[in-house]
Protein backbone atom coordinates (compact mmCIF):
# COMPACT_ATOMS: atom_id res chain seq x y z
CA UNK A 1 0.00 0.00 0.00
CA UNK A 2 2.70 2.07 0.91
CA UNK A 3 4.56 1.67 -2.03
CA UNK A 4 1.36 2.64 -4.39
CA UNK A 5 0.75 5.82 -2.35
CA UNK A 6 4.41 7.08 -2.70
CA UNK A 7 3.89 6.28 -7.07
CA UNK A 8 0.82 8.60 -6.77
CA UNK A 9 2.48 11.42 -4.66
CA UNK A 10 5.41 11.30 -7.09
CA UNK A 11 3.41 11.36 -10.31
CA UNK A 12 1.61 14.26 -8.70
CA UNK A 13 5.00 16.30 -7.86
CA UNK A 14 6.15 15.09 -11.39
CA UNK A 15 2.85 16.60 -12.47
CA UNK A 16 3.30 19.66 -10.55
CA UNK A 17 7.24 20.20 -11.69
CA UNK A 18 6.08 19.87 -15.46
CA UNK A 19 3.28 22.64 -15.43
CA UNK A 20 5.60 24.81 -13.69
CA UNK A 21 8.24 24.34 -16.37
CA UNK A 22 5.32 24.99 -18.64
CA UNK A 23 4.65 28.44 -17.20
CA UNK A 24 8.49 29.42 -17.04
CA UNK A 25 8.57 28.54 -20.92
CA UNK A 26 5.74 30.79 -21.33
CA UNK A 27 7.08 34.56 -22.51
CA UNK A 28 3.92 36.72 -21.34
CA UNK A 29 3.72 35.14 -17.67
CA UNK A 30 3.84 37.82 -14.66
CA UNK A 31 6.81 37.71 -12.54
CA UNK A 32 4.35 36.65 -9.73
CA UNK A 33 3.29 33.89 -11.73
CA UNK A 34 7.17 32.71 -12.14
CA UNK A 35 7.99 33.18 -9.03
CA UNK A 36 4.89 30.76 -7.99
CA UNK A 37 6.49 28.29 -10.42
CA UNK A 38 9.84 28.23 -9.18
CA UNK A 39 8.24 27.77 -6.02
CA UNK A 40 6.02 24.85 -7.08
CA UNK A 41 9.36 23.51 -8.75
CA UNK A 42 11.54 23.54 -5.25
CA UNK A 43 8.45 22.21 -3.22
CA UNK A 44 8.26 19.75 -4.90
CA UNK A 45 11.84 18.39 -6.38
CA UNK A 46 12.65 18.57 -2.46
CA UNK A 47 9.58 16.75 -2.03
CA UNK A 48 10.28 13.95 -4.03
CA UNK A 49 13.58 13.58 -2.62
CA UNK A 50 12.43 12.98 0.63
CA UNK A 51 9.70 10.42 -0.52
CA UNK A 52 12.75 8.50 -2.54
CA UNK A 53 14.68 8.29 0.88
CA UNK A 54 11.69 7.26 2.44
CA UNK A 55 11.17 4.30 -0.17
CA UNK A 56 14.75 3.27 -0.04
CA UNK A 57 15.00 3.31 3.97
CA UNK A 58 11.88 0.88 3.75
CA UNK A 59 13.18 -1.35 1.40
CA UNK A 60 16.43 -1.30 3.33
CA UNK A 61 14.11 -2.24 6.21
CA UNK A 62 12.31 -4.96 4.65
CA UNK A 63 15.55 -6.58 3.43
CA UNK A 64 16.66 -6.66 6.86
CA UNK A 65 13.94 -8.29 8.24
CA UNK A 66 13.98 -11.22 5.76
CA UNK A 67 18.07 -11.65 6.66
CA UNK A 68 16.88 -11.84 9.95
CA UNK A 69 13.59 -14.53 9.55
Amino acid sequence: MKKLAAQALAFQYRLQIENAQTILNNNNSSLNTVDQALHDIINATEKLKMLNSMMINSVEEIKKNKKAS
